[in-house]
């Protein structure tokens, strides 16, 4: 059984004006770690341990976000696993920078698990079934702001 503990203080899902909070995660388990985006801790729970299921029942992709972390703590037995707010805001712009700042930190060193340097972008709110944190504007300025880093 995976134990999950979380941070003592937990963002809302939305702030005090209506609009949702984005947050930047360290999902730590013993010396590794995964850097992702939630904007709500309780979904983040439940997708891990439904990861975790599948992959121990092998129907999971490698195309899932959280194959590398999953399969980390399945194949080295681990049971335990911490998540840790590094960044919270509202605006989906700012969230998607500050986790590229995180990855081009951390991707490619050996405690880091995430297997992309650059931040997965949701389809926006304009999009049926799209993000409801991530405005079209905000991706477009994350995306021209992509071009000017060489990865």
């Amino acid at each position: 059984m995976l134990q999950i503990k979380l941070p003592k203080q937990i963002p809302p899902f939305v702030d005090k004006n209506g609009n949702r909070n984005i947050s930047i995660v360290k999902i730590t388990c013993e010396d590794k770690f995964y850097i992702a985006k939630t904007v709500n801790i309780e979904w983040l729970i439940k997708e891990l341990k439904s990861v975790y299921g599948k992959f121990h029942r092998l129907g999971i992709y490698e195309t899932n976000l959280f194959y590398p972390l999953v399969k980390y703590v399945y194949t080295h037995d681990i049971h335990k696993i911490n998540i840790d707010i590094l960044f919270t805001s509202t605006n989906g712009y700012h969230a998607l920078k500050y986790e590229l700042e995180q990855l081009i930190k951390w991707f490619g060193k050996k405690e880091c698990l995430n297997q992309n340097n650059i931040p997965h972008i949701p389809k926006t709110v304009v999009a049926k079934k799209g993000s409801s944190w991530l405005t079209q504007n905000q991706a477009l300025n994350f995306r021209k702001l992509l071009t000017k880093y060489e990865f």
